[in-house]
């Protein structure tokens, strides 16, 4: 049978975790707001780069380069990201699935970049190739990291390692709205015939297109890789709101039955010590009358 004293102390246990719960989705709300800002701010980076690409691609016939043309390796590489900490649903469990799932779907040796150490664990315990494995850097992710990850993956594809790149992340589409995709960033998309310049127009680099495409690709790459990141970043602070919101509710509703039980009790107990009293008294008073 539960004692008072017992009820108490897991009543006070109760109230300081929804405090804790309270403050981590006060704190998510934060610094999901911040990234949210520096997602706005890359994509137009990412967007003029592609743009830049797309315009290489389209005013140069028959242009040849690395990027474009991957070379016979047989193996890809996946860039996965997920989180470095849990208490965030089912945001790291979705994003390793749909990991796990792409690489099982192309059938071959596939080397694996992995940024989250959720990600890095997953991915080890099922005896995937590591290449290389970035922690730290899923909540609060900087260009810096993203650049060190693009080049990771954009050597093995030079080196003929690789003859493909795919990113798995999640994309932040509303709060609500969590979706784990996955993207090839390389080779780069070669334009339809139909996308070509209607008037036959060409545009001509210097000192070529190639050279072009050699220097504005890894740079489009990185901020791919960053987008991708700060979306990741969106999303698992989205889901910690989420998360932490459920667990405050659980942990009002436990209070409150707690709450009821405790001071029914309560009650019984100084109920039981009064008729203790009463009863006491009352033969007192008899013993003296005798």
């Amino acid at each position: 049978m539960e004692s008072v004293q017992g009820l108490k102390l897991r009543l006070h246990s109760i109230s300081s975790t929804r405090q804790i719960t309270r403050s981590m989705q006060m704190i998510a709300s934060t610094k999901i707001q911040k990234t949210l800002r520096r997602m706005q701010r890359n994509a137009p980076y990412v967007e003029h780069f592609a743009g830049i690409i797309r315009d290489v691609m389209r005013f140069t016939r028959g242009v040849r380069h690395r990027y474009v043309a991957p070379p016979d390796a047989g193996r890809s590489a996946i860039i996965a990201v997920s989180g470095d900490r849990g208490l965030c649903g089912a945001y790291n469990s979705n994003v390793c699935r749909e990991a796990v799932t792409q690489i099982r779907r192309m059938n071959r040796d596939v080397r694996c970049v992995a940024i989250g150490r959720k990600m890095r664990d997953h991915l080890r315990r099922r005896k995937y190739i590591v290449e290389r494995a970035f922690d730290g850097a899923s909540e609060s992710p900087f260009y810096g990291t993203a650049r060190d990850v693009s080049a990771t993956a954009v050597e093995m594809y030079k080196q003929g390692a690789v003859d493909s790149v795919f990113i798995v992340y999640t994309q932040y589409e509303s709060a609500l709205s969590l979706l784990p995709i996955t993207k090839r960033i390389l080779p780069l998309s070669v334009p339809d015939e139909n996308d070509a310049d209607p008037r036959g127009r060409q545009m001509r680099f210097e000192p070529g297109a190639e050279e072009a495409l050699e220097y504005i690709a890894p740079l489009y790459l990185s901020a791919s890789v960053y987008g991708a990141m700060l979306n990741a970043a969106a999303c698992e602070q989205s889901a910690r709101i989420m998360s932490m919101d459920a667990a405050s509710r659980n942990c009002a509703d436990m209070i409150e039955r707690l709450s009821l039980r405790y001071n029914r009790l309560r009650q019984s107990g100084i109920t039981q010590e009064l008729n203790e009293i009463v009863s006491g008294a009352e033969a007192l008073l008899t013993t003296e009358e005798s």
